[in-house]
Formats: C-alpha cells, sequence, structure tokens
C-alpha cells in the first residue's frame, strides 16, 4: 500500500479518533484501539510511526524471542505483539528490542478494560511501549503477519494544562465565528430585502411618511399634549428638535418615527392608529369627553321611541300625599293619652 496514502488516511482518522494511539490500517479496513503508554519508553512522535505487526514466541516474551525482526535491503519497521503476565514489563520491551522490534504492543491477560501505566528502567531503552487490553490484543492477534496491513502509533491527546487552553479556546473560536457568521447573514438578508423593496413587515411607503407634518420642539406643550417623552427612543425632547405630527396627533422625533414607519410597522406605537387612515381623534387628556365626537354624534342620530304597552313593567311616576304638623299631635295624643282632643286644639 502506498505509504502516503496511509498517512493521509491516518491523518483523517486522528482528527475522529483523537484518544487513540494504535491504528490497524489495511484495504477497506480501519482498526483502532485504546492504549497507554509506557512510563519507561521514548515517547511516539507527533507524525506517528508506521510497521509492521507480528506475534511474539513465547508470546510472553519473557525468554529470548525465537523470531526476529526483518533486517536487511528490505528492511521495514516491525512492531511485536506481546502477552502481559510472566514477567515485567521492563523484560518484555527489553526482549523485544534484543529481537530487533522497534515497539512492543503488550495486551493484558485477563479481561479487564483497566489500562494501567507500564512501568521499569529506561536506561538504554529506545523502542516503544504501549499497553492495550485483551479484546483488542485478540484481534491485534488475528491480524498479525499479515503484510497487507500496517500498525500505526499515533500520539494521544495529552491532559496538560495547555492542551485544556488550547481546547477552550479553540472551542470559543468556533462558537464565535458561528454566532458572528449567523448575524451577519441575517443582517445582510435585511438589507438585501430592503434595498429590493421588499418589506418583512407591512410598512409605510417612504413618500408617504415624508408628507406627515412635522415641528420644532420648543419648550412648551399645547393643551392635550400626552407625553415630554419620545416613546420610541425614550429620550426627552429638546429645544430644536424635530418633531413629526402622526394623524392621532401623538409625536415622535422625526428620526425614530420615520424609521418604524419605513421598516417595521405601519401604526402608531402608542394608539396603534393606522396612519394611511384619516385623521382621528386627539389623544385623550383631562378636557375629553367620556365618549368620542363620533359617538356621541351617532347617539344623538338615533330616535327615541317610547313604548306604549299597557302590559309593561317601566316604573310609574307617583306622589306622596303630604301631612300637616297638628294632623300629627293630635294623632299621637290620640293613640298614648286617650284624649278626643290635645292641649291647645285650634277652634272648630
Amino acid at each position: 500500500m502506498n505509504r502516503s496514502c496511509i498517512t493521509i488516511l491516518s491523518l483523517l482518522v486522528i482528527s475522529q479518533l483523537a484518544s487513540s494511539k494504535v491504528l490497524l490500517i489495511g484495504r477497506n479496513t480501519i482498526l483502532s484501539f485504546d492504549d497507554v503508554e509506557a512510563t519507561f519508553t521514548p515517547i511516539v512522535g507527533s507524525s506517528g510511526e508506521c510497521g509492521f505487526l507480528y506475534a511474539a514466541e513465547p508470546i510472553d516474551a519473557c525468554s529470548d524471542l525465537k523470531n526476529t525482526a526483518e533486517k536487511g535491503s528490505n528492511y521495514r519497521r516491525s512492531y511485536v505483539l506481546i502477552e502481559r503476565g510472566g514477567c515485567s514489563f521492563e523484560v518484555k520491551v527489553r526482549k523485544a528490542q534484543e529481537a530487533g522490534y522497534k515497539a512492543a504492543i503488550v495486551y493484558n491477560d485477563a479481561y479487564d478494560e483497566v489500562l494501567v501505566h507500564m512501568v521499569g528502567n529506561s536506561s538504554g531503552v529506545d523502542i516503544h511501549g504501549v499497553l492495550v487490553t485483551r479484546a483488542s490484543g485478540e484481534v491485534l492477534k488475528g491480524y498479525a503477519g499479515r503484510t497487507e496491513m500496517e500498525l500505526w502509533l499515533i500520539p494521544g491527546l495529552g491532559t496538560s494544562s495547555w492542551s485544556i487552553l488550547a481546547i477552550t479556546f479553540v472551542s470559543l473560536f468556533i462558537v464565535t465565528v458561528v454566532l458572528a457568521t449567523y448575524f451577519y447573514v441575517r443582517r445582510r438578508r435585511s438589507v438585501i430585502i430592503l434595498s429590493r423593496g421588499g418589506r418583512g413587515f407591512s410598512c409605510v411607503p417612504c413618500n408617504l411618511v415624508q408628507r406627515i407634518p412635522t415641528e420644532v420642539f420648543s419648550g412648551v406643550f399645547e393643551v392635550g399634549s400626552t407625553s415630554i417623552t419620545c416613546a420610541i427612543c425614550i429620550d426627552d425632547y429638546c429645544i430644536g428638535d424635530k418633531l413629526r405630527i402622526l394623524p392621532c396627533q401623538h409625536k415622535f422625533h422625526a428620526v425614530c418615527i420615520d424609521s418604524w414607519l419605513g421598516r417595521w410597522r405601519y401604526f402608531c406605537p402608542v394608539c396603534k392608529h393606522d396612519v394611511r387612515a384619516a385623521k382621528s381623534d386627539p389623544p385623550a387628556s383631562e378636557q375629553t369627553p367620556l365618549l368620542s365626537t363620533s359617538l356621541n354624534t351617532s347617539l344623538q342620530s338615533l330616535p327615541i321611541t317610547i313604548s306604549q304597552d299597557p302590559l309593561s313593567r317601566s316604573p310609574q311616576p307617583h306622589t306622596v300625599p303630604m301631612c300637616h304638623a297638628q294632623d300629627l299631635m293630635n294623632a299621637f295624643y290620640k293613640r298614648f293619652t286617650n284624649r278626643t282632643s290635645p292641649v291647645n286644639a285650634p277652634p272648630s
């Protein structure tokens, strides 16, 4: 297989498998395995290293290996697969180095997914050493000795403070770029729509807005004025400000209301009166009657009829008879003193 193609494939896989360090690549086959590097062996270079995998004989590599790495003009890097147990990690790595291998791939001898760091004396050790799980070792053992398969050792992404800082910076940068792109596209779309005459909302044409009367604020408000603050920008009027008077008699800064009517809506922001309609009643004040002029006129024009129905239950007017004071005195004495006539009764 072409080495350049292998390198490209491995780099593509690295971007998706940043935590994997052992990659097995062949025809239509890409397998990745989690591993832990030994603490006493050289660290895998940043560009990674490639070689062919062979199984150790004996498999535990506690004695001299019977199969040695290939040498000569067609020399290729060779890696050896070793089973854990029987002796220390350091002995296994040194036996692999004596046999000419450039890396020792050790896999657990028990079905334990917990990987530990292989420790030992680093003096004189110049080959790589990694530890993988037993399941990974069994898969690799099935591909050992096949020349069409290449084994790549890829440096993993460490968890140092610099790595965490780099990941955080890249994440924030990506989020910032996405948000900036979103708002730029949204703003650009709105500008294009307005430039083409299209409007996302129902707005007032510019020529109609310019025909709405204006005045210059002099600091004095006439009777019936409802505010001294622009309801759009929430800023008080200053002497000399140009105000635009809508048909509903509400006033705003000319710049504010022109932008409102030209880009967003067609009605007054305060009373929702349509500025395209005819002039309406002035805004309410202390002198404004409870009924508008138009409603008052409508009520006056209605005919008033009086029902002549004899069965009508409407209350009928009545009178209360009036009594004189002397009559009340006579009734009082008659009730409580049994006298026929009170004292000082008037002559008959």
